[in-house]
């Protein structure tokens, strides 16, 4: 796959315009436009400035390589809000919670059904 392919498809998969992508790297939208029509190339520093926006390698945006290596910052700027938000940790709690009352019920329902009480 060409670099203006997966310039294009990286932009879309993120639901970005090129109006949009060109306002968080501070360039024109025709830039973009020309970036993806294989018109023009991006130079070294956009080219940067896309792999860290886009969470993938230099490698990747150069080369003929079709799936992408996200990166661990990228992975912690997706993570990192579920774990300070607490969602996570509600998550947990609300699992173990669950257990343990499907565990008492099974407790009592097998009380009332095997134990004889005249015993």
């Amino acid at each position: 796959m060409l670099l203006g392919e997966k310039l294009k498809k990286l932009r879309k998969a993120r639901g970005l315009s090129q109006e949009q992508l060109a306002d968080q790297l501070n360039v024109s939208r025709q830039a973009i436009s020309k970036w993806e029509l294989g018109e023009s190339t991006p130079d070294t520093d956009n080219l940067v400035a896309l792999s860290d926006y886009y969470g993938v390698s230099l490698d990747y945006l150069l080369r003929d390589q079709e799936v992408p290596e996200v990166s661990e910052k990228v992975m912690m700027r997706e993570v990192q809000p579920l774990i300070s938000s607490g969602c996570l940790k509600k998550g947990v709690v609300g699992i173990v919670i669950f257990v343990v009352v499907w565990f008492i019920f099974v407790l009592l329902l097998y009380s009332v059904m095997f134990i004889d009480p005249m015993q």
